[in-house]
């Protein structure tokens, strides 16, 4: 699905969390057909990308074509292996080390920065941890970028703050804990939004 918002065509993707029972907030069967009409983002959380499902999800991803995931990998070996089962796009933590981010964007343009932002954010999160470390990613690192906020409220905040060079050195997904688009002062350098996937499919 596509939308148009201020001349620029951006992205919606639905965003569900894998389950042992399907994927939630649901669940969803994983052969649900509606799954089809739409690109998808699947998350993986407390898990281990060797421990993943990998031919339960390769199958997944055959079916369903356009996926991205975000399993929070830390290294370009786990990048790899999430490419290699077809997935269109897949992330690296923004705080992994510097040389496997740099090797992971080195061998693909398909892999993302995932910055997951604290359960409390504040202006000293933005300008003292954030800020520092995105301008040392953008030299050898990926240049797009998702964010992912836990709190109401708080996507908007650091997207509002962070500074010029940085919002246009990275072309960003944006995944608020609203669930739904949010107003941000400038839609400039958004490539899409990572949404409740329930809610996109009606659930």
């Amino acid at each position: 699905m596509h939308f148009e918002l201020s001349a620029v065509v951006m992205e919606e993707r639905a965003r569900f969390v894998w389950g042992t029972d399907g994927l939630w907030p649901g669940p969803i069967e994983f052969d649900d057909s509606r799954l089809l009409d739409y690109p998808l983002h699947i998350e993986f959380r407390n898990q281990r990308v060797s421990g993943l499902p990998f031919s339960i999800l390769r199958d997944f991803i055959e079916e369903n074509e356009d996926v991205q995931i975000d399993a929070g990998a830390t290294s370009h070996k786990d990048v790899m292996d999430l490419l290699m089962i077809g997935c269109q796009r897949t992330t690296i933590d923004i705080f992994a080390k510097d040389k496997e981010i740099a090797l992971g964007h080195a061998v693909t343009e398909r892999v993302m920065v995932r910055i997951k932002l604290p359960s409390e954010v504040s202006l000293t999160y933005i300008t003292d941890t954030l800020t520092p470390r995105l301008l040392e990613v953008k030299q050898f690192g990926p240049h797009s970028a998702v964010l992912i906020s836990q709190r109401k409220g708080d996507l908007s905040f650091v997207m509002d703050r962070l500074p010029a060079i940085l919002r246009q050195s990275f072309t960003w997904w944006l995944a608020p804990d609203e669930g739904h688009m949010v107003s941000l002062r400038s839609d400039d350098h958004i490539a899409g939004w990572v949404l409740d996937g329930a809610r996109i499919l009606g659930d």
